[in-house]
Parts: structure tokens; C-alpha cells; sequence
């Protein structure tokens, strides 16, 4: 469905709903992630798009770094039976996103970790160093 916006000769390509249901199918919480990963699912695969910098100084449990810059080069390490998990260092870094687009137009099953690292960490879940 088609919907106009405020602006003048600007449209949407989706609804509000459709807009928000689709963000929570292809996002997950701190809190979901935490969880799936004290169960130990094994349908998950964490990657970390940060510097190998910031990957040092901490990271979460079970991440992969593949900074975003070498991500291209490297499609072929990743997994394509599992949900790829992108995670960058907070809610206002783009890393993890552009990662999600990269993944999904390869045809990898993938979702961002909402907020980041910073949120991760922020709830006192365990981090890696």
C-alpha cells in the first residue's frame, strides 16, 4: 500500500504496520540475543562489523569480527544455515545495518542486534575481551 507523506510528491512504499512489522522480524534485543545464547541455540551466529580495535576491548560472547570494510571479501567464512546476528557499537552507528543489507542481498539469513554492542553491555550481560 501506497502512502503520501507530508512532504509534497513523496510517497512510502509501505504502511507504518508493515514498516514496524518488518523491523521486529529482522531485529533482535540485547535481551533475546543474551538469552539465545545462555540456551546455547545453535541457529545463531553473532558478527561483530567493528574495528578489530574496538572488537579488543570487548565483545559478545561467540561474535566473529569481520569489520564492515572487509565484509565483501569475506561472504564465503559465513554461514548460510544459520541467522547471521549483525552487531555494531551503538544505536547510532550504521556498521551493523549496512552489514544486514550486504548479508540479506546475498541471501543470508540475517538481523541486527538492536543498539549495539554499547546496549549489550549496558545490561550487564557478559562481554569478551
Amino acid at each position: 500500500m501506497t502512502r503520501t507523506t507530508s512532504a509534497p510528491n513523496k510517497t512510502l512504499a509501505i504502511s507504518a504496520a508493515d514498516y514496524f512489522a518488518a523491523k521486529l522480524a529482522y531485529e533482535m534485543t540485547p535481551y533475546s540475543l543474551n538469552a539465545a545464547l545462555e540456551k546455547k541455540l545453535p541457529g545463531l551466529f553473532v558478527l561483530d562489523v567493528r574495528s578489530t580495535e574496538d572488537f579488543a576491548k570487548g565483545h559478545i560472547p561467540t561474535a566473529t569480527n569481520i569489520p564492515l570494510a572487509d565484509l565483501p571479501g569475506k561472504l564465503g567464512a559465513l554461514p548460510k544455515d544459520k541467522t547471521i546476528i549483525t552487531c555494531c557499537g551503538n544505536i547510532t552507528c550504521a556498521l551493523a545495518p549496512k552489514a544486514a543489507l550486504v548479508l540479506a542481498e546475498k541471501g543470508f539469513t540475517v538481523k541486527e542486534l538492536f543498539g549495539g554492542f554499547a546496549t549489550y553491555q549496558e545490561k550487564g550481560f557478559p562481554v569478551q575481551k
